[in-house]
């Protein structure tokens, strides 16, 4: 039982460092330091935290960090700074709390502590990010005391209860690791759209250079799979971020990818993304979709539902780029056999009866013309 509370408390020491290493180290000092806790006996590594030397360091940091904590996108540099501080710092926290071991003991541990701290790492300087979107200041200000008393809570409830508090912080590694990178492609979706936005007000982008790019090297191949072999012969393409997607599989919100008209499949659409370095394709069917365009402070959407309200996509193109999203509206109806006004469908092209041929030089189209009807 001793040693899986050890565990547990290295678990916890490794966890928090993730949100707020220097009050891990400040708190966890004083308290050693004060006499508030003996670990004389249980875990005399740790002794070395309530050194006056140490307790100073890690309050000056800790001070550094109370404020710049609470200032948007100054909280995001400091994380960045510390994506190595971190880890290291959690890592040596948990090999100190296990105490002399075999150095290849030691070397594992360290590694799996740092690497649990790197994922509450994340998921903090991943929160603050999507934070950093909204432009106020308070809620910046909320999450960082919400941190602060997340840290202490955990200390206390280590002290307490060590395999109660392990089981908690399991729970927090698992929903960080799956929000995590939910978190980091909305930030980089808003940099994005927000980067052009800012393009837009100083330069027209050209449209018709852009909706008729070239396939990448790397997109070209994966239609090539796609299609058998066979050369893609995209009729346009588009750039473009996945907003929300509701039971389209295959596309994840914020990621990037171009969607691609091909010839031979005129009811469809390719898309082309790219996830974990590695592209992959999706295939888009229009039939029973409703297409429309949305004009939206930093993105031009292209919105594709059905009336049941089951299914929703919206493709974004960045500010600016209105006639773009138009035009590819219009392709996406034409491509579904919808009728566009000021257009020609095959329906509206039907032969003559033979009862009303009549000779071209009267005025009136020959047998085996088409008419408009």
């Amino acid at each position: 039982m001793e040693t899986l509370e050890t565990l547990c408390v290295a678990l916890g020491f490794a966890t928090l460092a993730g949100l707020n290493l220097y009050l891990v180290v400040f708190v966890t000092g004083l308290a050693i330091n004060q006499g508030w806790v003996d670990v004389s006996a249980t875990y005399p590594q740790l002794a070395v935290l309530g050194e006056p030397a140490v307790l100073a360091a890690a309050g000056i940091f800790f001070c550094l960090q109370f404020f710049s904590d609470k200032i948007p996108w100054v909280d995001s540099l400091w994380d960045s700074v510390h994506t190595l501080v971190r880890p290291v710092g959690g890592a040596l926290l948990a090999i100190q709390t296990l105490g002399p071991t075999e150095p290849a003991f030691e070397v594992i541990v360290g590694l799996l502590a740092g690497g649990t701290t790197l994922v509450a790492h994340g998921f903090k300087s991943g929160a603050r990010l999507a934070l950093n979107a909204s432009p106020e200041p308070v809620s910046n200000v909320i999450a960082s005391v919400s941190e602060d008393a997340a840290v202490l809570g955990g200390l206390v409830l280590m002290g307490i209860n060590p395999v109660l508090a392990a089981i908690i912080f399991l729970v927090f590694l698992g929903v960080s690791l799956y929000l995590t990178p939910k978190l980091f492609r909305r930030s980089k979706a808003f940099l994005w759209l927000l980067s052009r936005k800012a393009l837009s007000l100083v330069t027209r982008p050209d449209e018709e250079k852009l909706l008729y790019a070239d396939l990448t090297s790397s997109e070209d191949q994966k239609l090539g799979v796609v299609l058998g072999g066979r050369k893609a012969d995209p009729e346009w393409s588009a750039k473009v971020l996945v907003g929300a997607s509701k039971r389209f599989p295959g596309f994840t919100a914020n990621t990037f990818g171009r969607v691609v008209a091909e010839s031979s499949r005129p009811g469809h659409l390719h898309f082309v993304g790219r996830r974990w370095w590695r592209h992959y394709h999706a295939d888009l069917a229009l039939e029973g979709l409703e297409i429309t365009q949305e004009h939206r402070f930093l993105s031009e959407d292209v919105v594709l539902y059905d009336l049941a309200g089951t299914r929703k996509l919206v493709l974004k193109l960045p500010s600016g780029h209105a006639s773009m999203a138009n035009r590819i509206v219009e392709s996406l109806l034409s491509r579904r056999g919808e009728r566009i006004p000021g257009t020609l469908t095959p329906a509206d092209l039907l032969p003559l009866p033979s009862d009303r041929v009549m000779l071209a030089e009267d005025g009136v189209e020959a047998a085996g013309t088409a008419r408009i009807v």
